[in-house]
């Protein structure tokens, strides 16, 4: 009951749902029954001409059904800030909501890491379905500190993480890379990391590539989780900011990027290098049109 009560309250009180509550809480009634007695999926319409595919148990693209979008500031300035040219590390991607609004929307090159091989199977088929296989690389395994072989979580759905219970045998082993291995960066980057309280560890893998002058803007989750592999968000956000970047808060409607002390407990920080030239990319960006928000243009 208190997660349905958490559900509720997260759709009539989103920003996108301003109008529109009684419409979201049909969207999100009448897809928990056909879910359970229909079990089809479901393709949907989302921005652009952009589309993802519903399946039973996808509750992070669900909310982006309901309202529009799951994380409204967050995949907003990825909308508003990245062009075309652009390059995203897409690292936790689950089934790829990133990916899919900065290559099927804005035609970025998209490489999406996730490590576990069904969500990875669905993760494909979201890219197959929006035709983005040119502009998104898949990568069917973890970023972390080291190239090595760890253990992922299989039955927490969108928050599947390394695995941290002893005699868990509810795992599956997943090759691990790191971004100074793999990657230098040559076209204006942003990345997005939600590895669940790994986050710092795909840091420490990527020194080079995290200094690179390229990797200029930064979304990632900071929510108490890292405590299960001994890290702390405040001592991660003191990690980020050594490679130049500044934690910042985005209003999507009137496109303002406000410097912020520290980083945003319990969810998502943006962190940026360079705050003109985002406010600048920012305020010159074309509109879209989020059709599970009732068209809203943003």
């Amino acid at each position: 009951m208190k997660a349905l009560f958490s559900i509720f309250r997260f759709i009539l009180f989103h920003p996108l749902s301003k109008g529109r509550q009684l419409n979201a809480l049909l969207r999100f009634i009448i897809w928990q029954l056909r879910s359970t007695f229909i079990k089809k999926k479901l393709i949907v319409n989302w921005v652009n001409s952009s589309k993802f595919i519903l399946s039973k148990g996808e509750t992070g693209l669900s909310g982006n059904y309901y309202c529009g979008f799951m994380e409204l500031e967050e995949m907003s300035f990825l909308l508003h800030y990245i062009r075309s040219s652009d390059d995203l590390y897409d690292i936790g991607s689950n089934v790829g909501a990133y990916s899919i609004l900065a290559s099927a929307v804005r035609g970025s090159k998209s490489y999406a890491f996730e490590p576990l091989p069904d969500t990875y199977e669905r993760l494909v088929n979201q890219i197959k379905i929006n035709k983005i296989e040119h502009l998104v690389s898949a990568k069917n395994c973890g970023v972390g500190a080291n190239s090595e072989i760890l253990e992922f979580t299989n039955s927490l759905n969108c928050m599947n993480k390394v695995n941290t219970i002893k005699n868990n045998s509810n795992v599956t082993k997943v090759p691990v890379v790191t971004l100074d291995s793999k990657f230098q960066p040559i076209n204006s980057s942003i990345v997005k990391i939600d590895v669940e309280g790994y986050e710092k560890f795909v840091i420490d893998g990527g020194i080079n590539f995290f200094n690179n002058d390229n990797v200029k803007a930064l979304i990632i989750e900071l929510n108490g989780s890292g405590v299960d592999f001994g890290v702390s968000d405040k001592e991660l956000d003191a990690e980020i900011r050594k490679f130049g970047f500044v934690s910042v808060n985005y209003n999507p409607f009137d496109r303002s990027i406000q410097i912020i002390e520290g980083f945003n407990n319990g969810g998502n920080t943006i962190y940026l290098k360079d705050i003109s030239d985002a406010k600048k990319r920012c305020n010159l960006s074309e509109n879209f049109i989020i059709h599970t928000a009732g068209s809203k243009i943003l």
